[in-house]
């Protein structure tokens, strides 16, 4: 089976190196983003260190520009892992066995953006990763499997980030192998069961005293840490990032 691997953070790279140790498994290309492109990523790495795997390595601005590129390489499956340009049907419909993603909630709640930050923001206690086929709509194809884990009291945005790229293993460990043999589980998602996340606003950053209480100040320091751009005071034009605090009973 052809693999494609697509990603531009962190939790791809990592994951792509659990891959590469698995029996029977060969990743034919790379697709990266370019330093011009105009998708963010707070956690990219290194594009050096892509080529470092000895595959060949494509860097591009946007995926769905890319659909010639795309039939010339003919993957049977691409893995999304770290990814934030959504695929046009056009693109999803060129592999053969589908494009398979990873989202950072137990879905089908938590769909949408900013999944470690909002799970933080919200309070929510159990959450997990999501191995999943891509589809049109927002983060709601069929599961493959789930990888739960817990965010406590003073798990900041990395920690959580630590834990979703250890559960991701896990689920490439286990499902991988079933996708290639064809036996993987295929599981639609319950809609009834579904809720999206909204999309933080930069303006949210900034730290609110006479509106917000301390638990929830205390959330957004957590939520918006590294590799995010960090919650804020302002004050006389000058901004104070904060990265970590402590609440304290009187």
């Amino acid at each position: 089976m052809k693999i494609l691997w697509l990603s531009a953070n962190k939790f791809g790279y990592e994951l792509l190196k659990k891959t590469l140790n698995l029996e029977n498994v060969k990743v034919e290309n790379i697709i990266t983003l370019k330093e011009t492109a105009k998708t963010i990523m707070h956690d990219g790495i290194d594009k050096n260190k892509w080529h470092k795997f000895g595959i060949n390595v494509i860097e591009i601005e946007d995926i769905n520009q890319e659909k010639q590129l795309l039939k010339k390489i003919n993957p049977d499956l691409i893995l999304l892992c770290g990814w934030r340009q959504i695929l046009t049907k056009e693109i999803l419909n060129i592999p053969k066995h589908g494009v398979i993603g990873f989202h950072p909630t137990l879905l089908p709640h938590g769909r949408g953006p900013a999944p470690i930050i909002n799970s933080i923001m919200f309070g929510i206690k159990k959450t997990g990763v999501t191995m999943f086929y891509i589809s049109e709509g927002t983060d709601n194809g069929d599961i493959i499997g789930q990888d739960s884990f817990e965010i406590k009291n003073e798990d900041y945005a990395s920690d959580v980030y630590r834990k979703v790229i250890d559960s991701g293993k896990k689920l490439i460990e286990k499902y991988l192998p079933q996708i290639i043999n064809g036996d993987a589980p295929r599981i639609p998602q319950d809609e009834t069961e579904a809720f999206i996340f909204p999309k933080p606003k930069l303006e949210n950053n900034k730290i609110n005293f006479e509106k917000e209480s301390i638990e929830e100040i205390h959330k957004k320091i957590r939520a918006l840490s590294k590799p995010y751009n960090g919650a804020y005071v302002e004050k006389d034009g000058k901004k104070l990032v904060i990265w970590k605090a402590e609440m304290l009973e009187k």
